[in-house]
């Protein structure tokens, strides 16, 4: 019987320590990749005396290219590892790009490509690569205005690298906003809370597309808050008055109204946000973008306003709609609570890191802040076909 009871055991004992090994081989293969860009060598077709400006980590600075067969660079990694995927940021618009390997001729083939949707893409490698070509995708010529190469070794694809989604065909959640950094400095933890810890569908809407840097600095800012569909952009240039009236005279306001509607009627958010009605700190640009939502948000329901946009996406009748710092129907967020899509840290913690990646905006006297008079954890139910909130502690409220 001890004999037994002691061969059972010695039985249990290896099972867990294969049990454990297994896990800890798992948890080994489940480490994210390293950026090893810095330990490649590269071999630019053309544009060699910009080539090291797209491993700076400077969106301001940028790596051209010729058109045509030149616009490549091989790449090849460090002797004893493998490359296991490649992200491209580009610095103004998005390019048509892809990963090439030799085939047993020695040719360069295709071995995966973008359609060039995005300002950041991320493609992978096949196993075992330790040398491959970052070049145009088939059919396209264009030169190269690249603003940052990565390349990733042996492992996970990394959390940071950006993956993005599509804009939204149907939105939880949609923040219209002015410009880049306006998204936490105005709203906190939103996204946080909504697009990282809930898992929402969050659209953000952009009315300035500002500099190309900039656009940048948004995407890492969206993606740190948890934001995985791409941000929507308008075109209206940035100008800046003191006062609606003024800021009209340099935007054209149906065309404003014309974008806002289109742009409810198509993304059909449950809940709509925007800027202070007083612009914050007076921003006109922020007074318009409320000012729109508050025409707008009606004007989606109506077949008869802005009839292109309706025939193309129907109407919409926007459920909930807030505006920050309104007077009426206060709801106030506690942004301090932990998440725990991100480790325990609050929305606000979150935000507070997402505004750091707007590195061209550190030297500024903004700041993410849930106090004072641009308290950005207080808005105020402008509209709601759901009923009034209760609870007043978010903004799904009836609607979940």
């Amino acid at each position: 019987m001890k004999t037994s009871r002691s061969l059972k055991r010695t039985v249990i004992a290896a099972a867990v320590i294969c049990i454990a090994a297994v896990l800890c081989f798992a948890s080994a293969c489940a480490e994210p990749a390293k950026d090893i860009t810095a330990s490649c060598r590269f071999n630019a077709g053309s544009g060699r005396k910009t080539f090291a400006r797209c491993k700076d980590r400077d969106y301001r600075t940028y790596w051209k290219t010729n058109n045509g067969d030149k616009c490549y660079v091989e790449v090849t990694v460090p002797k004893g590892q493998t490359a296991s995927g490649v992200m491209v940021q580009w610095y103004e618009h998005p390019h048509a790009w892809g990963v090439q390997i030799r085939d047993e001729g020695g040719r360069w083939t295709d071995a995966g490509h973008t359609e060039g949707s995005y300002l950041a893409e991320y493609l992978p490698l096949p196993a075992g690569t330790t040398r491959f070509r970052v070049a145009n995708a088939p059919g396209e010529g264009r030169h190269f205005n690249m603003t940052e190469l990565r390349i990733y070794g042996e492992g996970e694809i990394p959390p940071e690298v950006q993956q993005w989604q599509p804009c939204a065909d149907k939105a939880d959640l949609m923040l219209l906003v002015a410009h880049q950094d306006d998204e936490v400095l105005w709203f906190g933890g939103t996204l946080p809370r909504y697009a990282g810890e809930e898992g929402k569908i969050c659209q953000v809407c952009m009315v300035v597309p500002s500099m190309p840097y900039r656009r940048l600095e948004l995407l890492d800012c969206l993606w740190t808050c948890g934001v995985r569909n791409y941000p929507a952009y308008s075109n209206f240039r940035d100008a800046f008055a003191f006062s609606l009236a003024k800021q009209y005279k340099k935007w054209n306001k149906n065309r404003l109204y014309s974008v806002v509607t289109e742009w409810i009627r198509r993304f059909q958010p449950d809940v709509l946000l925007t800027h202070d009605l007083q612009g914050e700190y007076g921003h006109g640009a922020h007074r318009a973008c409320s000012d729109a939502v508050m025409h707008c948000v009606e004007s989606a329901a109506d077949e008869t306003k802005y009839p292109k946009s309706a025939k193309e996406y129907g109407t919409w009748d926007t459920p909930k709609c807030y505006i920050h710092l309104w007077k009426e129907n206060v709801i106030d967020m506690d942004w301090r609570q932990p998440l725990t899509a991100f480790g325990g840290k609050t929305g606000f913690e979150v935000a507070e890191e997402g505004f750091r990646c707007h590195v061209s905006q550190q030297k500024t006297d903004y700041h993410v802040e849930d106090w004072g008079p641009w308290d950005n954890s207080l808005f105020g139910l402008y509209r709601s076909t759901v009923g009034p909130d209760v609870e007043k502690n978010d903004f799904f409220e009836n609607l979940n």
